[in-house]
């Protein structure tokens, strides 16, 4: 049996594009692997992040006459916080007359008050400060405040207002 050169060119680019889609499959399933990895990584990261972040409120006062609101509230997780800005807290809860009310407060009034290390770092044990100044006065009622880290670990503190 003899084999004509138009076969033996035909079986050698067969063989070539089953060489070269099998490459091409093995390269998109290891780099989509790569991927999955990677972004398993990160979400592990993440859940290890939330498990050492706590904060605790330690107090909330108001001032009804300047409309002024500040709480203190600890770093008693073990993740470190370069940006208080980065935090959330909100105020919400119902008035005697039974309106409900909630009040996002802005992020400026952050300050640590009780650095032990690491200056501008709100870092494990540490005790920060909130000053917002409220565009209402909130009337007589009963609240929540709620300050949030950044990766939403969150607090809440009830306060009255007589």
């Amino acid at each position: 049996m003899q084999m004509g050169f138009d076969t033996v060119v035909a079986a050698i680019i067969a063989t070539a594009v089953i060489v070269a889609v099998a490459y091409t499959f093995l390269a998109g399933s290891t780099t989509i692997a790569e991927y999955s990895v990677e972004s398993y990584k990160e979400a592990v990261q993440m859940a290890v992040k939330k498990l050492r972040s706590d904060v605790r409120i330690v107090n909330v006062s108001y001032d009804n006459s300047t409309r002024k609101i500040t709480a203190y509230f600890k770093n008693t997780g073990e993740e470190k916080y370069p940006h208080l800005s980065e935090f959330d807290a909100i105020i919400y809860g119902k008035t005697d007359t039974g309106e409900m009310v909630a009040f996002y407060l802005n992020s400026t009034g952050y300050a640590i008050v009780k650095e032990l290390i690491n200056p501008g770092i709100f870092d494990p044990h540490e005790t920060a400060k909130l000053d917002s100044y409220l565009t209402q006065p909130l009337a007589n009622g009963s609240y929540v405040l709620l300050v949030c880290t950044p990766n939403a670990i969150c607090d809440s503190f009830d306060f009255t207002i007589p």
